[in-house]
């Protein structure tokens, strides 16, 4: 272990010994650790350890996403059966991202294994995070799924927005006033970015 010294952990002679997580990570299959302090004084040497256990991810499910493509009105079922974990599995969450993982966006979690969503159109990548209650996870790769737009729902939509005469912010849409619009956009975008930053936090917590 010396050779990863002031890499994955620094202060091994020191009172202040760190360890980064990368010892761990790199060592999946070790579960039992002991951190052990060695005290040397003049006439005697004095040992104190500490043993742990580090908490593995849920194991042994799959998941898979039915139908396999379908349109922004499709109802897309997950299913994420049999995996297990000694401290029971907390959640599941689908990520989605198009060419660059690292800007997957979430699209729905679940304290259930099965549960339904939609979809945004394009071509997209799926990823299943199963969370365990001390919030240990694993990831699960599903296949990359096509959505295209359903344009007749779409038009739907803006018909009956047209039609609508009872609702002020949908006069405010149909008066042509930019600056109105404008601040009813913002104002209703930010009201639905609170709650998907809600959603996001109970996701998370």
């Amino acid at each position: 272990m010396n050779i990863y010294e002031n890499i994955w952990f620094f202060g091994r002679n020191t009172s202040n010994f760190t360890s980064t997580n990368q010892l761990f990570l790199n060592n999946p299959l070790i579960e039992l650790w002991r951190f052990e302090v060695v005290y040397n004084f003049t006439f005697e040497t004095s040992v104190s350890s500490l043993n742990f256990i580090i908490n593995q991810p849920p194991y042994n499910g799959s998941c898979s996403m039915n139908p396999s493509n379908g349109t922004t009105s499709t109802l897309f079922t997950i299913e994420c059966p049999n995996w297990f974990d000694e401290d029971d599995v907390k959640d599941y969450s689908l990520y989605i991202w198009t060419t660059d993982q690292r800007e997957r966006m979430m699209i729905a979690f679940s304290s259930v294994s099965t549960f339904q969503v939609y979809l945004p159109a394009g071509l997209s990548h799926t990823i299943m995070y199963i969370r365990d209650t001390l919030d240990c996870t694993a990831e699960f790769n599903m296949s990359s799924i096509n959505v295209t737009t359903d344009f007749d729902t779409i038009n739907d939509l803006i018909n009956n927005i047209q039609n609508s005469a009872n609702n002020p912010l949908i006069n405010i849409l149909l008066s042509g006033n930019q600056n109105l619009v404008g601040q009813v956009i913002v104002s209703v975008s930010q009201q639905f970015n609170q709650m998907n930053n809600e959603s996001i936090d109970n996701a998370v917590s």
